[in-house]
């Protein structure tokens, strides 16, 4: 079924209904106005122009009153065709006005009644043009004309189903660009979530990051502050010690505070790739805490972001528990990025510690804390952490089975 246009809208095909309206009455005037049929043309013409107008505003919903429109107008043409006597003029040119009502009824009418309709407007044409030259010049003349005209009604009525499905498809176009908008804005909003949920969760991750390991350190400090002013008074030979002590924890702090705020700096590794930031952090931790690493990198291709931040993490926070519990200014870093699955090995050989430590201490001393933390963020990479370690045999922390997925490339 078509759909009518919207109400009251001009289009093309009135303008087209109007201009053969306006020839019929401009071929045809000419020859009646002289006649005392004059008025009777005039009149008939007028009320066919009226009702083609009145038409248009016709509500979709009372289509019918078309069938009995239809009838009156091809009674006026016909009668302007037939009932008048036949001056010197084409008086076949009046079944033109039969062509606006082919286009009302393809726009106006469901595809099949409408063509119904005009099948009916061409053979009442046909025969009104045999009878037309049969009793006014006893010739079948009509024959050629009346064929004519039924080529013309159905050119019209093609060139109206043309006409109206291009219109149809302009309202959806409008329709979906309405929708596409909405589905835009929805989108942008959902975009604006989705950086605000990122956000939070970097303010959550960066919280329990200062706990794990700088507010520990602080605590520490506190401690060991107090337990200097107290030695103070009863032993002051045993003061320097606790200021070393002091120190080394204020140096760990300072140490952890420059980490976390290269946690926040994420546009050199999107830009520069994971293996030229690690050797730039490298040179940096040798420069601040004395820590000499040897990385070897086996590959060259880029990871999904994510992926290679999540790595940079993991290397930061092994190697501030190398300087902070290993007792060794020395360690190693190996990376494996092709072929998948992706690896990455930090090692040191200091202290060590006992492994089943890592969950039983994490609610006493939380030195285990960044150990947990990384657990975490390898397990929300997809791949798994694992720890060999054991007291004094050094500790050797691995990231296994890190598989890069089709299409997770940030464009």
């Amino acid at each position: 079924m078509m759909r009518s246009p919207t109400p009251n809208r001009w289009t093309v095909i009135d303008t087209l209904s109007y201009l053969i309206i306006g020839s019929v009455a401009g071929r045809m005037l000419p020859y009646y106005i002289p006649t005392a049929d004059r008025w009777v043309v005039i009149s008939l013409l007028v009320l066919y122009l009226l009702l083609l107008t009145t038409a248009r505003f016709i509500s979709p919903s009372k289509k019918i009153l078309f069938y009995p429109y239809f009838v009156i107008q091809l009674s006026i043409s016909m009668f302007l065709c037939l009932g008048i006597f036949s001056y010197d003029g084409p008086q076949d040119y009046f079944a033109m006005l039969l062509l606006p009502l082919c286009i009302q009824a393809m726009w106006q009418l469901p595809r099949k009644m409408g063509t119904i309709w005009v099948v009916i407007f061409a053979t009442v044409i046909a025969t009104s043009m045999i009878f037309y030259y049969q009793k006014y010049e006893n010739s079948w003349e009509g024959v050629g004309y009346g064929l004519t005209y039924v080529a013309g009604c159905i050119l019209i009525s093609a060139f109206s189903s043309i006409t109206l499905r291009a219109e149809e498809t302009r309202r959806e176009t409008q329709a979906l660009n309405a929708e596409l908008e909405i589905a835009n804005q929805k989108l942008q909003v959902y975009a604006q979530q989705v950086e605000q949920l990122a956000a939070a969760e970097e303010r959550a991750r960066l919280a329990r990051d200062l706990h794990d390991s700088v507010s520990q350190t602080i605590f520490s400090m506190t401690l060991t502050a107090q337990a200097a002013r107290i030695l103070l008074e009863r032993d002051p030979t045993r003061v320097a010690g606790q200021l070393d002590h002091l120190q080394a924890l204020a140096k760990n702090a300072l140490i952890e505070m420059r980490s976390l705020i290269q946690h926040m700096r994420t546009d050199p590794l999107a830009e520069e790739g994971l293996a030229a930031c690690l050797h730039r952090y490298l040179l940096e931790r040798k420069f601040q805490d004395g820590l000499v690493v040897e990385l070897k990198v086996t590959g060259e291709r880029r990871l999904p972001f994510a992926l290679e931040e999540g790595l940079f993490r993991v290397v930061q926070e092994a190697l501030n528990n190398v300087v902070k519990h290993s007792g060794v200014n020395s360690a190693n870093v190996i990376l494996h990025l092709n072929p998948d699955p992706i690896s990455l090995c930090i090692e040191d050989h200091g202290a060590g510690f006992n492994p089943t430590e890592i969950h039983s201490t994490r609610g006493s001393n939380g030195n285990h804390l960044g150990l947990a933390g990384m657990m975490e963020r390898v397990q929300s990479l997809g791949g798994k952490l694992e720890i060999e370690t054991a007291p004094g045999a050094g500790t050797r922390i691995w990231v296994k089975d890190l598989i890069v997925k089709e299409g997770s490339y940030d464009e």
